[in-house]
């Protein structure tokens, strides 16, 4: 027995997975927009903790770099300190660093990463017993990992175990940071912060 195709039997399927597709789409298009405004949202609240965490005498904050410098101001408009956004590569992923600095003085660091960086390594970085060694630090020297101090009059920091390679990175950001804050800042522009680890080392084996 012969099937006769009518143009009827080919339009109604082709206009039932047109419309099908159009409603899909729409639907995919909603989600997309509703979730990046809540990971906006969400990375916005992230930033302002993190502010507020390096720089805990501010009541408000106003952009002297947008997205990456920021004067704290007390409830009369004083400034109360600079909050400083910077990235510098890790071990495995990309370091997100908030540094505070207030009079010259290092008041706070925040250390977060993506989900790249090693699990338990790496990310031990963004503990209190890595990031407390930075406070009090000067920003007319540069800051490097204790291990790879010369003979200089650099400022040190010890290693994370296991982990000198984020060590170095977050040790990076933090210098990028003192440099921004120097160059917009502070009275001595002159200083002049170099790196504190070169980046070749950076796909070798944690902790090396």
């Amino acid at each position: 027995m012969r099937y006769k195709i009518t143009p009827k039997a080919i339009l109604i399927p082709t206009i039932s997975l047109f419309l099908i597709c159009i409603v899909v789409t729409a639907a995919l298009a909603l989600t997309n927009n509703v979730t990046a405004e809540k990971i906006a949202e969400n990375e916005q609240q992230s930033k302002e903790e993190s502010m507020l965490t390096v720089c805990p005498e501010a009541k408000a904050f106003e952009d002297v770099i947008p997205d990456v410098m920021y004067k704290g101001l007390d409830d009369s408009g004083n400034a109360v300190g600079y909050a400083i956004a910077t990235v510098t590569q890790g071990y495995g992923g990309q370091v997100y660093v908030m540094t505070g600095i207030n009079n010259g003085e290092i008041v706070a660091v925040d250390v977060f990463y993506n989900d790249d960086e090693t699990p338990g390594l790496g990310k031990n970085t963004s503990n209190a017993s890595f990031r407390d060694q930075y406070k009090g630090l000067s920003v007319d020297q540069e800051i490097v990992v204790s291990k790879d101090a010369g003979s200089g009059t650099a400022q040190t920091v010890d290693a994370v175990t296991s982990a000198t390679i984020s060590s170095r990175a977050v040790t990076k950001a933090v210098n990028e940071a003192i440099q921004i804050y120097n160059e917009n800042v502070s009275s001595d522009s002159s200083v002049s912060v170099t790196d504190s680890a070169d980046d070749s080392n950076i796909t070798a084996k944690e902790g090396e």
